[in-house]
Formats: structure tokens, C-alpha cells, sequence
């Protein structure tokens, strides 16, 4: 690899980069071809040279290089034979309105990469097809959250927008906020064509949010620990949702 080609990689590791270029980073084995069985576009992989795709499709450059060449590319600091450089999916403000029935997640100022990749993943598990992101969120084409949300970030579409005007556009959806004080979610009734929000994992949901909330939930703590974070409670959040939805 040229020197060019090494920075040019490496800079996509700061969101700056990824912003200026439209392109981002998938590391790892799996990763890779969960990305190949997508629909997203590939610029290029650069591969060990035994390493060898599962998933059949030629629409982009390959590079064999070196286990030094990939150490060098890669934000990992043992990486796993491949790495992919992909187009980010641009997704607009169009996607928000009008919204159908269903339940979506709406992450407020989320910062964690990893909080973000798990949530991504859950809304994959129970077939919630968009997360919402307010503009203050983590990116999540970060590699750490590409590499928490384990390909799920393929497969759900993620959207940054004002969530004020989201749910201002979409008032037939109920919004529930995800508080430590709100009201019991094993006997809260549930509607389930809703935004459920997600809050900052230190300061919770943003004061200009507030007023879209209709109904404050909660998870009962049955323990001495003194929170969640925020990927387990939209975990089981989202999980009681579905149930009801099963028992119905």
C-alpha cells in the first residue's frame, strides 16, 4: 500500500474524515460479509491474502496486504484478516414523514458508541426497521458503534434529524420517554405505534424534548444497582413492547 492509500484509510477512523469523504470502515471476518450480503455499496476491501469471502459478489476493488499493512489501516489492535471501505448511506430528512404505524426508536444526544451499536442490534432482533438520531447523537459510523451493532447496522436504517420536528410531523404516534421516575412498564398500558425515547445516558432527555413526551416509562428496580445503561433498558423497553404485541 502507498503512503496515500495508508492515510487516506486511517482518516476515516475520525468522524471529520468520514463526514468529508461519505465513507466508513468495516473491520473483521463478519463484519465484511454481513456488509457483502447487504445492500450497501463497497468501494474496496484490503485482505490477508488467505482470506476468502463467503458471500459471492465482485462490485468492488480488492488489495492483498500485509498483516503490517493491516495493523496499519485498522482501529483494532488485533485485526481480523479484512477490512472494507463502504459508501455511508445518506439518508434524508424525507425518511421521517409521514411516518406509518409501528414502534421506532429515538435516540436524544446518545454518546456511547457502544450503547448506539447495541440499540441498532435490538431494533434489529425485534424488526423495528428505523432508529431516529437527534443531531447531537454519536455517529454511527463510528467504528466502534459498526462493530457493536454486529451487521444489524446493515439491515436498519438510521436517521439524524431534529426529533422535535419528527414527532411534531407524526403526532398519530405515541412518544414514551425512558425516564428513572416514570410510570411501571410491566403496568403501563402500551401503545404500540409509537416513538420510544431514548435519552443522553448521563442527563437523560433533553429539556426541548420534554413537552413531545406523553407518557413517561420506567423499568422498576428490583436490586440495589444505581442504573442501566442505555443499550440494556431500550433492551427491555423494547422487549416488553413486543410482548404485548405476542399477546394480543
Amino acid at each position: 500500500m502507498t503512503k496515500k492509500e495508508i492515510a487516506f484509510i486511517r482518516s476515516l477512523h475520525q468522524k471529520k474524515s468520514r463526514q468529508m469523504y461519505g465513507k466508513f470502515l468495516v473491520e473483521g471476518d463478519k463484519l465484511v460479509n454481513e456488509l457483502l450480503a447487504s445492500d450497501y455499496k463497497v468501494d474496496a476491501i484490503y485482505h490477508l491474502e488467505n482470506w476468502k469471502p463467503s458471500v459471492s459478489r465482485t462490485n468492488f476493488s480488492t488489495f492483498i496486504v500485509s498483516k503490517e499493512e493491516l495493523n496499519k489501516i485498522s482501529t483494532h489492535e488485533n485485526p481480523d484478516q479484512v477490512l472494507a471501505v463502504a459508501p455511508i448511506k445518506i439518508n434524508t430528512v424525507e425518511n421521517t414523514r409521514p411516518m406509518t404505524g409501528g414502534l421506532y426508536l429515538a435516540c436524544d444526544g446518545l454518546n456511547d458508541p457502544g450503547n448506539a451499536g447495541t440499540i441498532i442490534r435490538i431494533a434489529d432482533w425485534f424488526g423495528i426497521k428505523k432508529v431516529f438520531f437527534a443531531h447531537s447523537s454519536v455517529d454511527v459510523y463510528n467504528p466502534k458503534v459498526v462493530s457493536a451493532a454486529k451487521g444489524s447496522l446493515f439491515r436498519t436504517e438510521c436517521i439524524y434529524t431534529d426529533l422535535a420536528q419528527l414527532f411534531t410531523e407524526n403526532t398519530e404516534l405515541k412518544v414514551y420517554g425512558a425516564v428513572m421516575a416514570g410510570e411501571n412498564i410491566y403496568q403501563a398500558a402500551l401503545n404500540q405505534n409509537a416513538f420510544i425515547v431514548i435519552g443522553n445516558e448521563a442527563n437523560g432527555i433533553s429539556r426541548e424534548l420534554l413537552p413531545f413526551i406523553q407518557q413517561n416509562i420506567s423499568i422498576p428496580s428490583f436490586g440495589k444497582a444505581e442504573s442501566l445503561n442505555a443499550g440494556v433498558a431500550a433492551g427491555i423497553i423494547v422487549s416488553e413492547f413486543k410482548r404485548r404485541t405476542d399477546l394480543k
